[in-house]
C-alpha cells in the first residue's frame, strides 16, 4: 500500500513549506516587524506560529506512532505564549526555528509506520481524527500562511487541488453556521466547479477564479469575487 506521505496531500505539505520558506527567506529585519495579512500579527508572529505548529503536529505523530497520548499543546494559553515568545527572536534564530521544525515534522511524516496513519489523535480544537488528517492540517498552515507573510506569494501560487479542498472544507464549515445565507459559488477559470453554502433566505450567487474564491472564503480579501447582478457579496463570519 502506498504511504500517505506519497499522496497529493503530502505534496501540498512540501509545496506549502517551500513557498513559506521562500517568503521567510525574503524577509529583512524591517520586514519581520511589518504587518502580515493577519490583523494584529506581524510577520514574526506568523513565522513563529507556523514553526510552533510543526512541533505540535510532530507531537500528534508521536501519539500515532507510540500510542502515548501527546496533545498538540498543553493549553491554548501555553500555545499563545510560545508564539509570542518566538516572535521576539532575531530573524536568524526565527528562520532557523522554522527550517529545523519543518524538516523535523516532514521527517516524522516520512518515518510514520503504515499502520499508524489510521490511529486516532485529537486536534487542538478537540476533534478526533485519524493521523492521516495531520497532512491536511499542516498543508493548510504552510500554504495559507505563506500568503499571509505578504512577501509576494498569493493564492494563485497554491496547488489547485489544495484550493479545491480548502473551498470544500470552508463551505462545509459555513453551512453548519445557522446565521449563513444560502450561497452558490461558481468558479470562472479553466475548470468550472460549483459549491453550495447551505443557509436561509434568497440564494446569492458568487463567482470568481478558484484562487479568489478560496481567498474570500478564508478571510484574505475579496478581490476578483463578484456577486450576481451587482448584489452585495455575502458577509462571512470569521474563518476558523
Amino acid at each position: 500500500m502506498t504511504s500517505p506521505w506519497q499522496s497529493e496531500a503530502a505534496d501540498w505539505v512540501r509545496t506549502g513549506a517551500d513557498l513559506f520558506a521562500r517568503g521567510v527567506g525574503q524577509c529583512t529585519d524591517e520586514d519581520l516587524i511589518g504587518d502580515s495579512l493577519l490583523p494584529g500579527w506581524n510577520r514574526a508572529f506568523v513565522i513563529s506560529h507556523v514553526s510552533a505548529n510543526a512541533q505540535a503536529i510532530g507531537r500528534l505523530l508521536h501519539w500515532a506512532r507510540t500510542g502515548i497520548e501527546t496533545p498538540m499543546y498543553s493549553s491554548m494559553e501555553d500555545r499563545d505564549r510560545e508564539i509570542a515568545s518566538g516572535a521576539d527572536l532575531p530573524l536568524a534564530d526565527l528562520t532557523s526555528w522554522f527550517v529545523d521544525s519543518d524538516r523535523a515534522v516532514q521527517q516524522a511524516f516520512s518515518d510514520l509506520p503504515s499502520d499508524a496513519w489510521s490511529h486516532t489523535v485529537v486536534t487542538a480544537q478537540g476533534r478526533e481524527v485519524p493521523a492521516e488528517e495531520t497532512l491536511w492540517m499542516r498543508s493548510r498552515e504552510v500554504c495559507i500562511h505563506a500568503v499571509d507573510l505578504a512577501m509576494g506569494i498569493t493564492f494563485n501560487d497554491l496547488p489547485r487541488g489544495f484550493l479545491t479542498r480548502l473551498v470544500t472544507e470552508a463551505c462545509a464549515r459555513y453551512s453548519a453556521n445557522p446565521a449563513m445565507e444560502m450561497t452558490v459559488l461558481v468558479t470562472t477559470d479553466d475548470q468550472q466547479n460549483s459549491w453550495t453554502i447551505q443557509g436561509e433566505g434568497d440564494t446569492a450567487t458568487v463567482s470568481g477564479a478558484l484562487p479568489d474564491i478560496a481567498s474570500w472564503l478564508v478571510g484574505r480579501g475579496s478581490a476578483g469575487v463578484r456577486a450576481r447582478s451587482g448584489d452585495p457579496t455575502p458577509v462571512l463570519p470569521k474563518w476558523l
